[in-house]
Order: structure tokens, then sequence, then C-alpha cells
């Protein structure tokens, strides 16, 4: 069923959210983010993303500076560790694109593939990510995302008890040459600029006060207390129950959208198109919290 939001002037128009049939994700209708929003047309479009873990409003036209200024109603705007196809007056906003321009790629390029919670590996994860379309293929390059809430409502409860209790190592250069082989290795600098932390398996969302799981295979290297091989089996399989594709949205996009996710309750990874299709989207996120547990 739909949202209906009244605004508080009678000259703003009336937002409507519309839900997914997946248990995530909504479009956000009504809404010109190329203007300042009030503070009562944010305040509910932030309670959809509580309600929903991923918004997306089509058919925006934004540049750097706007996008960058809707990104900021959120929280503080993150400026990323690896600093590279940035806007040079702009640091917080990311170009990810397969466009060349006098044979240098403009963007990052097949980032992400991989099921992931942004910046997981830091100290404060990211809060909410942001993609803005520019251009997009016909077909591919979906966008897809696993509801990590239902991922741990779903377990049974002997093992949602055992999890509550446990810490999970996030490595950033765990499998990053790996899962990135066609990009320049690490340096040593960039490795340890960005060392290991540890995170709980199990974070209460401050918002909604909902447990989710925080897990990803490529990402997490070592369950607390366990023997790796314990580790591994244990996170492989949450990863594989999270993202069944009963609890998967998959975002199709189209030039225009605006694409916003909360990272405390979700996964996400990009996937494949043919690379003799153009794509060009610029990315945001805002700094978050150290997550905090679960307790029994």
């Amino acid at each position: 069923m739909n949202v209906n939001v009244t605004a508080n002037s009678p000259r703003e128009s009336v937002i409507t959210a519309v839900p997914m049939a997946a248990p995530l994700g909504a479009e956000i209708r009504g809404v010109d983010l190329s203007t300042p929003l009030t503070a009562a047309s944010f305040a509910q479009i932030l309670g959809v993303l509580h309600r929903r873990g991923v918004i997306f409003f089509r058919g925006q036209n934004l540049a750097p500076e706007q996008l960058a200024a809707f990104s900021a109603c959120f929280g503080e705007l993150d400026v990323h560790h690896m600093t590279e196809h940035v806007f040079p007056h702009l640091p917080q906003v990311r170009v990810l694109s397969n466009v060349k321009k006098d044979g240098r790629s403009i963007g990052i390029t097949k980032g992400g593939m991989h099921w992931h919670s942004d910046l997981s590996y830091k100290p404060r994860p990211a809060l909410v990510t942001l993609l803005y379309a520019v251009e997009c293929p016909p077909q591919g390059a979906d966008t897809q995302f696993a509801d990590m809430y239902a991922a741990f409502d779903e377990l049974p409860d002997e093992q949602r008890r055992r999890l509550q209790g446990l810490r999970a190592v996030h490595d950033r250069n765990y499998r990053y040459a790996a899962l990135y082989p066609e990009r320049p290795p690490l340096t040593p600098e960039q490795i340890a600029k960005v060392p290991p932390v540890e995170h709980p398996l199990v974070r209460i969302h401050p918002a909604t006060g909902r447990p989710a799981l925080f897990v990803a295979k490529d990402v997490v290297s070592q369950i607390v207390g366990m023997s790796q091989q314990e580790s591994r089996a244990l996170i492989d399989g949450l990863e594989a129950f999270a993202t069944r594709p009963e609890r998967i949205y998959s975002h199709k996009w189209q030039a225009g959208d605006v694409l916003v996710w909360d990272n405390r309750c979700t996964l996400h990874r990009a996937t494949p198109y043919a690379p003799t299709h153009r794509r060009t989207l610029y990315r945001t996120q805002v700094k978050g919290e150290a997550p905090l547990p679960a307790v029994h």
C-alpha cells in the first residue's frame, strides 16, 4: 500500500512511497532533489528508508553539488580512503564509470561485485550510500540488496542467541587482490591505512532498534575465538542464508535514478553488464557510527 505524506506547505507536492514486492526497497515519488527539502519532507523520506532499507527516486537531474547537498541531509559526508576518481572541487563525490577519456577511465570500474556493506572494515562503517545514475546500459548492471533484518529474524532461535555473543574481523585487505585482479596491488601505505577491525556479528540499528546480521564472506576474515575452519563454515553459511532470492531486491537502473541504502541493515552487490555499453554514476557516502552489539 502506498504511504502518502502531506507536506507542510500547500505549495509543496505530496510525497508518495511505493514499496517494492521484495521485503525491502521503495520508490519515493513527488520529490525534486535538485532543490532543498523541508525538514518535514526529509523526515518522511528518512522514515521510509528506516522501514524499507533501500529507497530510490526516478527522473532526477542533479549536478554533483546537488547530490552532495541531498546526501548531507543524512549526516556528515565521508571522503573515500581510495581518493582517485573524485571531483577535484568536491572530493565527497566519487565517479563510477567504464567510460574512457583520452585512453584513461574517468571513474572506478568493476567495483563491488561481491556482497558487502560499505566500509564495514572501518571503525565507523558507512551509514548510508547514495548513487546517482548519469548514464546506464540498456540491460544488466542491476544493483542487488539483501535484507539483513530478515536474515537474522529467520534463523533458528538457538542460533540467533549464539550469534549475538560473537564478534567478527572485517578486513579490506583480506581478499582485495582476488576481488580486483585488474587493479594495481595495494601499496604498503594503503594496507596500513585500513587495518582490520572487529565488529559484532549481529548489530542493533540505532534508529529502529532491530537486530541485523553484519557479515559478508569476502570481507570478514575470521570469527573471534573460532578456528579458521569453523569461521569459514559459519561466515559462508550465513551469507548464503542471508542472500537467498526471497530476501533480495534487484534495482534496475534508469538514467536519473538516485538510489539510497542503509548499510546497517543491508548487503549489496553490483552485477555484470556488457562492456560495450556506457555506464556512469556519482557516489556519495555518509559517515556512520561504531556498530552497536545485540545483547541476549
